[in-house]
């Protein structure tokens, strides 16, 4: 088929165009016009097929160019593979020992974070309890010590590591269940249904293999009827 047939397309369009309309004007009440909408089904289908193979032979010899290009893609990338892949070793070596190290000084400036915010509260409470105890009054004393304390100013707590031009580190989280019975009670509250997708793959499975039978509670088998050409 020449390149111009996927420009020149009037023919084909042409020659497909009753049964679109048709299928536009089509009415199922009866047999017998289910009887002509089976016909004008199988019309439509062989329409389909005039259509693709009017574009068969285009259509190949583009994807030949793609598969050619796309050969040659993966050769190049085959060799910069063979370079890079023992670069990217290296870098997730690195990484890893930087991210441990970066992880415990983390760790203990959390800990002294703790320690230091500890201390400044039982500093504060002790505060707190000699004021109440030279207080002249039994009520001034309950007073000081219900009063409402502001959070203790305290100085923060930073991990030390250190910075270098150019990387940056970034920190992520995800979540992994650990407790599946757990987790599933908990989604199973219709506040949080939304986090137990259910698996599809594995429910549809059933529903074809038990059609009408399906016995899973909340869920139903459906059926759909499709056309196919024979």
């Amino acid at each position: 088929m020449p390149s111009e047939a996927l420009v020149n397309t009037e023919s084909v369009q042409a020659e497909v165009a009753p049964v679109i309309r048709a299928a536009d004007a089509l009415v199922v009440r009866n047999v017998d016009e289910h009887k002509e909408g089976l016909q004008l089904l199988a019309a439509v289908m062989g329409a389909e097929t005039r259509v693709k193979a009017f574009f068969k032979d285009s259509i190949e010899a583009a994807m030949e160019t793609k598969r050619k290009a796309e050969a040659g893609r993966q050769a190049i990338v085959a060799l910069q593979d063979s370079v890079l892949g023992p670069v990217l070793d290296a870098r997730k070596t690195i990484s890893g020992k930087c991210a441990a190290f970066e992880a415990e000084e983390r760790r203990v400036a959390a800990l002294n974070q703790d320690r230091i915010n500890a201390e400044a509260l039982a500093k504060q409470e002790e505060e707190l309890q000699f004021e109440a105890a030279m207080a002249e009054t039994e009520e001034a004393a309950e007073e000081a010590l219900t009063e409402p304390l502001a959070p203790p100013v305290v100085p923060i707590v930073r991990p030390e590591v250190a910075k270098v031009a150019g990387v940056s580190t970034r920190e992520t989280w995800a979540a992994e269940v650990v407790d599946k019975a757990a987790f599933l009670a908990w989604a199973s509250k219709p506040e949080n249904n939304f986090y137990a997708e259910p698996n599809m793959v594995a429910v549809n499975s059933r529903a074809r293999a038990e059609r009408d039978k399906l016995s899973i509670p909340g869920v139903k088998a459906v059926s759909t009827l499709t056309h196919a050409r024979r």
